[in-house]
């Protein structure tokens, strides 16, 4: 292993990257490949800055930040385009540079991500906010006694803009309650399930995008149905006047709102 001090002498004829990452409960958008899994786009940014041989040398606070929310795939097609492009790694904290073409190097390096510590971090529990901003659909799901719940981030970019949708339903059955809200409503939604944003909430994850798609589509059809109860009264209603409807069967009031699908991109 090679300390800082040997980056000096590095080729300076390509570009330094930087980067660094950290679980810290921010929005973050995502990349997703069908055959390499998820990552963060500035990931995925950084490998494709390597694989076209602009860069020469990734700086990191340390070197494994680069796993943070990094598929497996990712990083092997990661390694193995540092390696044909020559590219050296440097680890600050550790005050270490990886050369993975050398052999050792590349056995430290692959240590630090230990095997299956992706999934097992990927699908733990976690808060709220921090688990919508962990998939790549913007969606968190927890499931509390007989009953799953769904969250998604619709629209919106400023916190205070947010728009969220929540649906619920006995486990293995289809939507029974929906609802759009901001943050406060939602969370005045859920406190008599006896849910918080605090925890036991998990990313919604690439291989569920069917259920997702599924669950939506269900949602689509309850706002559907809100739409048409009202249809009948809207000329009677003033400007700006808020209307609550119960949907047939539902025993649940709800609002008419609009809404646009806005999960995060890759």
């Amino acid at each position: 292993m090679k300390d800082l001090d040997f980056l000096k002498h590095a080729d300076h004829s390509r570009k330094a990257a930087m980067y660094a990452a950290e679980h810290d409960g921010k929005v973050r958008h995502f990349a997703y490949h069908e055959e390499l899994g998820e990552c963060r786009e500035t990931f995925s940014r950084l490998l494709q800055d390597v694989q076209q041989g602009e860069i020469g040398v990734i700086l990191t606070p340390d070197a494994t930040c680069l796993s943070i929310e990094t598929s497996p795939g990712w990083m092997e097609a990661f390694i193995q385009a540092v390696k044909q492009h020559k590219v050296l790694i440097g680890d600050h904290s550790h005050d270490l540079v990886y050369d993975l073409r050398d052999e050792d190097d590349e056995t430290r390096f692959r240590d630090l991500y230990p095997h299956g510590e992706y999934e097992q971090a990927r699908s733990a529990p976690r808060s709220l906010i921090d688990a919508i901003a962990q998939s790549p659909f913007a969606a968190a799901s927890l499931e509390s006694g007989q009953n799953w719940f769904l969250v998604t981030r619709i629209e919106g970019k400023a916190p205070d803009d947010l728009i969220y949708s929540l649906s619920s339903g006995a486990r293995g059955q289809a939507v029974d309650v929906f609802g759009l809200g901001r943050w406060k409503e939602l969370l005045d939604i859920l406190a008599p399930y006896g849910i918080t944003e605090e925890g036991g909430w998990c990313p919604v994850p690439p291989e569920r995008k069917d259920w997702l798609i599924r669950t939506q589509h269900q949602e689509d059809a309850m706002a559907a149905q809100t739409a048409a109860a009202m249809k009948p009264h809207r000329a009677s209603l003033t400007k700006g006047a808020q209307v609550s409807v119960i949907l047939p069967g539902s025993g649940r009031v709800r609002g008419k709102q609009r809404r646009r699908r806005g999960g995060r991109n890759g």
